[in-house]
């Protein structure tokens, strides 16, 4: 889920970040060494997310959300939910290049409030340090000189030593402009877990059993849900290319499968079918 998915990560403020992939159509009277995007640049963004209030419940809660994008020496800066990757391979101007580098998140499943009585009976989860790498192509002029299509995988594991596993997340994105105030954008992607994500986050302990009522339930890891989001972004002044404030707003649906969907707190307690929602505001330095 990377690139255009990658925004979905932190939506409201990854969605304006949009613009660094596929900057609107320029006239010829707007050179593109005057363009935001021809050196190094900066996006900054906040907003609210509405999510689950946790990995396979039915109920939605409202968290504030923030986020960095950009290039700076050659470097991509690109958001994840409570994270950001790297893409060290520099930029050029041919129609397809390799993207790679690095990447961190913070995961908080059930580290905080969970709305429903019986889940929160199983006691909180700590937060866990995901690092990885990102790698995948990145193609331009896909169906139109100014559109994006970017395929990739994140590969991130746990260095917290929560003992969470690893979790495998390919994805393919699409991003076009509509005009030089406006893009929108499309994203597909999944998530695969192994044996100790899946008993971390959706286990059912038999001393969790006693308290919640539960059955106990362990869990196996394999594929876990697939996903697909929709996003625009509008400049507020009219033109990408140069900068400044951008609003932005986008939805994402994701469906659990295997332990994910199975495990006692999604098929019991929740649904798997899961939505996210936001809205930000972004400023392009």
């Amino acid at each position: 889920m990377r690139h255009a998915l990658i925004l979905f990560a932190a939506l409201p403020a990854a969605m304006p970040a949009a613009a660094q992939e596929a900057p609107p159509i320029q006239p010829d009277k707007f050179q593109a060494d005057k363009s935001v995007f021809s050196g190094d640049f900066l996006i900054a963004g906040a907003g609210a997310v509405v999510v689950p209030s946790y990995e396979g419940a039915d109920e939605l809660h409202v968290l504030p959300a923030a986020g960095l994008a950009g290039r700076i020496g050659g470097i991509g800066i690109n958001p994840r939910a409570a994270g950001v990757a790297l893409d060290i391979i520099p930029d050029s101007d041919k129609r397809a290049g390799i993207t790679f580098g690095p990447v961190l998140r913070y995961r908080t499943n059930r580290t905080g409030r969970v709305a429903d009585p019986v889940v929160a009976q199983l006691g909180k989860l700590k937060g866990v340090i995901e690092g990885g790498v990102v790698g995948g192509m990145a193609f331009k002029g896909a169906l139109n000189p100014h559109d994006s299509l970017s395929v990739s995988v994140d590969v991130r594991w746990d260095i917290s030593g929560r003992g969470s596993g690893y979790i495998v997340s390919p994805g393919m994105s699409y991003l076009t402009p509509v005009n030089r105030a406006q893009v929108v954008g499309l994203a597909l992607g999944a998530d695969f877990i192994d044996a100790r994500y899946a008993r971390y986050n959706f286990s059912v302990t038999p001393a969790g059993a006693v308290a919640s009522g539960l059955p106990v339930y362990q869990a196996q890891g394999g594929f876990k849900d697939w996903n697909i989001g929709v996003f625009t972004a509008r400049d507020l002044n009219g033109n990408f290319l140069d900068g400044g404030f951008s609003l932005a707003v986008g939805a994402l649906y994701s469906r659990l499968y295997g332990s994910a969907a199975e495990s006692p707190i999604t098929s019991i307690r929740g649904k798997s079918s899961q939505w996210l929602f936001g809205a930000g505001l972004g400023y392009i330095f």
